[in-house]
């Protein structure tokens, strides 16, 4: 009896070491390159240009922007996602966990060219939004993590440290109208997500 308990103390022993690892590494890999997995920090993703780009906002100058230098564009916001976030999308209808979204912001200028009088084309980096798919709720005690995604704005002089403080505060005001954009059966936490202007994302 003594050896059958010392044989189950030596194999639990071993047991929980292996558990905690295989959670520590499974956690670690959540996001890698772009999700501190201690903290829950968000960074812009070295390379992420190199992704596929989902799609392309263009904002026209207006009011004040439209006095000084007429009719065209003064920024692009192009957003790109790893090539697996596209094919699951694509299969499923949902954004997979760790999806990576990044909006890059660019200035723009407005000039007349053979293919037209006003043509826009992309200058500077003005900043850039991180958002990050979590399923599975794994920082409810940061500010920047809730309704299924991380969110963060950086400025052009640093991509590693956010601007942002609180997602509720600073980012969540402007998806509001995504969620009654979004299809009637889109899951509700990627209903924060313009799908609308990301042809790629259709099966079609």
């Amino acid at each position: 009896m003594t050896k059958i308990r010392l044989v189950v103390a030596l194999v639990m022993c071993a047991t929980v070491p292996m558990m905690a690892s295989s959670h520590a590494e499974e956690y670690a890999s959540f996001a890698p390159n772009v999700v501190d997995a201690s903290t829950g920090a968000i960074r812009v993703p070295e390379g992420y240009r190199l992704w596929p780009t989902l799609g392309t906002w263009a904002h026209a100058n207006t009011d004040k922007t439209l006095e000084a230098n007429g009719p065209g564009l003064h920024e692009y916001h192009v957003v790109y996602t790893q090539p697996e976030t596209i094919a699951h999308y694509r299969k499923t209808g949902q954004f997979p966990d760790g999806a990576v979204l990044v909006k890059e912001l660019l200035n723009a200028n407005t000039m007349a060219m053979t293919t037209g009088p006003a043509v826009g084309h992309a200058t500077t980096t003005k900043g850039w939004f991180v958002l990050v798919r979590d399923t599975k709720g794994r920082y409810k005690d940061s500010p920047l993590w809730g309704e299924g995604w991380g969110w963060s704005f950086f400025t052009a002089d640093d991509s590693v440290r956010t601007a942002s403080k609180n997602f509720k505060a600073d980012c969540v005001g402007c998806h509001v109208p995504a969620k009654k954009l979004a299809p009637a059966n889109t899951l509700e936490e990627d209903k924060w997500i313009y799908t609308l202007g990301y042809p790629v994302l259709q099966k079609k």
